[in-house]
This record gives C-alpha cells, sequence and structure tokens, in this order.
C-alpha cells in the first residue's frame, strides 16, 4: 500500500493491494489526512472484508466446495465473538444511537447475557482472555457454546446489524453442513480459508503489545460493558498512517503465540 498526491487539501488517496495464491484485490481508496480514529475507518475496512471473504468463497466454491451459510441459520452466532477495542466501541456508539425502546431491548439482551455467563462461572473468564492459559480457549468457547446464548443482535437466526457486523462475523464462513454447526466438534467444521485475518490485525493496532504477547481483545457480549468501562477517547492518526499500518499489520508473519491466539475460538 502507498499514498499517492494529495486530491485534495483534507485527503490522500491511498492504492490497496491484497493477493492469496489463488485471486488479487487492487483499488484505491481517499482517506482523510487530518487525524481519525479506528472506528472512523471501519466502515472502509468492512468493505475491504467483504471483498477478500467474497474472493475466498468464490475460490471455495470455484473448487466444488459449497457455501453453507445462509440466512436463517445461526448457530455460529452462538459463539463468544471476539472484537477488536475500537469495535467494541463500535457497538457501543450503535447501540447508543438506536431508538429509546430499542436500546433499552437490545441492552436488556446483553444484561442477560452477562447474567447467564456469570451463573455459569464464565463471565470473569471472558472479561479476562488475557489470562487464559494456552490450550484453555477452546473448552471456554465450547462451554459458552452449549449454554445457548444468542448474540444480542441475533433475531429469527438472522443479524439484525448485518452490514455493521463485526469483522470475525464477516470473516467466518464453512463449507461443512449446516448441522455441523449446531453440534460442533475440533474436526467436523470445515471453514473457508482466508489469507490473513482483518479483525486481528485490527486488534493489534488498537493497542500495540510487544511481539510474542496475546493481543487484546473483547467478547462482543461484552463490549457494552467494556466501551462503559474504557471512556478515555480513542487515539486518532493522519488516515492515511493508520491505512498504512494496517495492511502492514496484515500482511506480517504472527509470532507463534499470536497463531495460538487466533485459533481459541472457532
Amino acid at each position: 500500500m502507498r499514498p499517492e498526491s494529495p486530491q485534495s487539501t483534507s485527503t490522500v488517496k491511498v492504492n490497496v493491494e491484497l493477493a492469496s495464491p489463488e485471486w488479487r484485490l487492487r483499488t484505491s481508496v481517499s482517506v482523510p489526512k487530518e487525524p481519525i480514529t479506528l472506528e472512523d475507518i471501519l466502515p472502509l475496512l468492512h468493505s475491504f472484508a467483504d471483498a477478500v471473504v467474497g474472493a475466498a468463497a468464490k475460490t471455495a466454491e470455484d473448487g466444488g466446495r459449497k457455501i453453507s451459510c445462509r440466512r436463517g441459520c445461526g448457530a455460529c452466532c452462538r459463539q463468544p465473538v471476539p472484537l477488536s477495542e475500537a469495535e467494541a466501541r463500535w457497538i457501543c456508539d450503535l447501540v447508543g444511537r438506536l431508538p429509546a425502546a430499542r436500546q433499552s431491548e437490545i441492552r436488556e439482551r446483553f444484561a442477560e447475557a452477562g447474567r447467564r455467563l456469570a451463573e455459569a462461572g464464565l463471565l470473569e473468564k471472558l472479561r479476562h482472555p488475557e489470562s487464559w492459559e494456552k490450550d484453555e480457549g477452546w473448552s471456554i468457547a465450547m462451554s459458552y457454546f452449549r449454554l445457548g446464548i444468542p448474540c444480542p443482535f441475533l433475531e429469527d437466526e438472522a443479524c439484525s446489524i448485518h452490514s455493521e457486523r463485526p469483522l470475525k462475523c464477516r470473516e467466518y464462513l464453512v463449507t461443512s453442513p449446516s448441522e455441523n454447526c449446531r453440534h460442533p466438534s475440533a474436526g467436523n467444521i470445515a471453514m473457508v480459508e482466508l489469507p490473513f485475518q482483518m479483525w486481528m490485525a485490527l486488534a493489534r493496532l488498537g493497542r500495540s503489545s510487544p511481539s510474542g504477547q496475546k493481543i487484546p481483545w473483547v467478547p462482543l457480549v461484552l463490549a457494552l460493558e467494556w466501551a462503559e468501562l474504557h471512556t478515555e477517547p480513542a487515539p486518532a492518526r493522519p488516515g492515511h498512517e493508520l491505512l498504512k499500518e494496517f495492511f502492514a499489520l496484515l500482511s506480517r508473519k504472527q509470532p507463534e503465540q499470536e497463531k495460538v491466539r487466533s485459533q481459541e475460538i472457532p
């Protein structure tokens, strides 16, 4: 990725190239020169993620692997979906912009999920994923899944914020039978492979950590709680600098401990 000459006094044009062994995506975008936050570029990252996932899905289907995911199949919406801290703020802001009655309804779903997690003894674990042992993630994820707690935005087995859903939700596609998602195991879920994980790059960019340490993330079901406890303003940087670092993180080889981390959430 490289910036070109500014188109105006307030924006700069950025060329982006993303690739896997099977496909290549080239595009140009204009981003503000003035300081912005990661939340400000999330709509742009959503578009990139959709393009990458769409290309990967086409490759899978061209190879005879049919995508199983469709509206009305919400089994994966009962997992502990990992968010970057920027996305947790985004979700909190999204809920805060809802009409009063709708906001109250959604907040009650978050609260009910918290109560059920507390009763099951999982709440404190999910509040501190950085404390998980190396091989603990799968058992926590399965314990969560067995509770059957739906995402607060799941309605009639479909996502009610589909256009604004998190990066991890966009990146999660399977070609195994949809019924397997209702009874997942370590070997019966065949996911569409992506050349990189955008949500992880965003999480690493949002709050840098020394090489080899676990990246920071927030379970979606605790997004409101986390954002309301972390009210400090998100750091702002020139838009083209944010994008440049994001794509640098996206393309770099992950430390081994981060690879393990990415595998903890099915």
